[in-house]
C-alpha cells in the first residue's frame, strides 16, 4: 500500500514538473512581455490633461479585460484633445504587462 501510495506521489510530482517546464516561454521568444494594442470604446468619465489621465467606463476589451469604470494613462496630453467628460469614445489601448496606456482617442 506505502508503496502505491509513493509511486503516485512520483508520478504527480513528474507530471507537474514536465507541464511546468513544458509551459515556460522558450529563449528567444518575442511574445514574452511583447506590448499589444486593443481597441477600446466606451464613456469619458473625467479625464486631466496635465496628469495625461483618463477614466473610462468601457465596454469589453476582448482578450484583455471586462466591461468597467477605470482611469488609465494616456501617451501624449494632445490624445486627450477634443475630449470631454460624457463623450462616448474608441480607441486604442496598448498593454505592456500590468501596464495600460490609452495612445488614442475620437469622439463616437
Amino acid at each position: 500500500m506505502h508503496a502505491l501510495i509513493r509511486t503516485l506521489a512520483l508520478v504527480a510530482l513528474f507530471t507537474v514538473g514536465v507541464l511546468t517546464v513544458g509551459c515556460q516561454n522558450q529563449p528567444g521568444s518575442s511574445t514574452k512581455d511583447a506590448p499589444k494594442l486593443y481597441d477600446v470604446t466606451g464613456t469619458v468619465v473625467s479625464l486631466d490633461r496635465e496628469k495625461k489621465k483618463v477614466t473610462l467606463d468601457h465596454e469589453d476589451i476582448p482578450g484583455l479585460m471586462k466591461a468597467m469604470k477605470m482611469d488609465f494613462a494616456v501617451s501624449e496630453a494632445n490624445v486627450l484633445d477634443g475630449i470631454s467628460a460624457g463623450d462616448r469614445v474608441a480607441g486604442k489601448l496598448k498593454a505592456d504587462g500590468g501596464t495600460y496606456v490609452v495612445t488614442s482617442l475620437e469622439k463616437r
